[in-house]
């Protein structure tokens, strides 16, 4: 079974194709859990809409923001294989069964790949000037350096993981910016994070959305990279409590 999480929060505009792009990759048995994020719009009628029943939406009753409603999505799966969508983006053809197959792997417990990069108007913007590449996998040292430095493109939206590393995920800390590298922090610190050069997601980025890329200010990403190091250690005491990884 696959889990497929997606926090949502004002996304009227593209949640429908978002949605129509994870459904047809999608199998009967599995599900996509929506956690939405008290929307203003019409978000939620629109995936009530679906009435699907693969689809599981959770409404929070206050804001918890994207990081922490994540943590719920994935808290509430089901299935074996764990993977997040962002509400403004595509899943390309064949992604899902990419994706799947490198977790199928006795190598890894989780898989970050590229993706592709369009404005609004659906332009194609430059590539990501930090693309992963395949040999960097499970380089444990040199990734986390890697997230330190802002060198390494992980997106939560381009991640997948077994559920093995559910526990050790769970729960975010309250002040962890990035679930995306929170979990890539998880995976790396275990050895058992692998990488994949192919695109495999479609990448909406506008005003809007909270992980398009702006520069901040240094006061701001100083502080950003002593949280970094301070959730480093915590999940470095939380994968010495597991056995290392010996393979699905």
């Amino acid at each position: 079974m696959i889990s497929v999480c997606l926090a949502s929060h004002n996304g009227d505009k593209y949640i429908h194709e978002q949605i129509d792009s994870i459904l047809s990759q999608l199998q009967l048995q599995d599900e996509l859990i929506i956690v939405d994020d008290c929307s203003e719009d019409s978000t939620v009628d629109i995936v009530l809409g679906f009435a699907d029943a693969r689809i599981r939406v959770l409404q929070n009753e206050t804001r918890l923001g994207h990081v922490q409603s994540f943590a719920r999505a994935i808290s509430e799966t089901r299935g074996e294989h764990i993977f997040l969508a962002d509400q403004d983006d595509i899943w390309p053809s064949g992604r899902l069964k990419l994706m799947y197959r490198s977790l199928q792997t006795e190598k890894y417990e989780a898989i970050a790949g590229n993706f592709t990069a369009i404005a609004a108007s659906g332009k194609t913007l430059p590539r990501h000037q930090h693309s992963l590449k395949a040999n960097q996998s499970n380089h444990r040292w040199t990734n986390l350096g890697g997230i330190l430095l802002g060198r390494r493109a992980y997106y939560g939206c381009a991640m997948g993981f077994n559920r093995s590393l559910k526990t050790l995920i769970l729960p975010i800390p309250k002040w962890v910016e990035s679930h995306d590298l929170w979990i890539a922090m998880i995976a790396n610190t275990r050895n058992t994070m692998g990488h994949i050069e192919e695109c495999v997601l479609i990448k909406r980025e506008h005003g809007n959305n909270l992980s398009s890329p702006t520069r901040r200010p240094w006061p701001i990403i100083i502080k950003s990279r002593c949280k970094m190091i301070a959730s480093e250690v915590i999940a470095l005491n939380r994968v010495r409590r597991l056995k290392p990884y010996s393979g699905k």
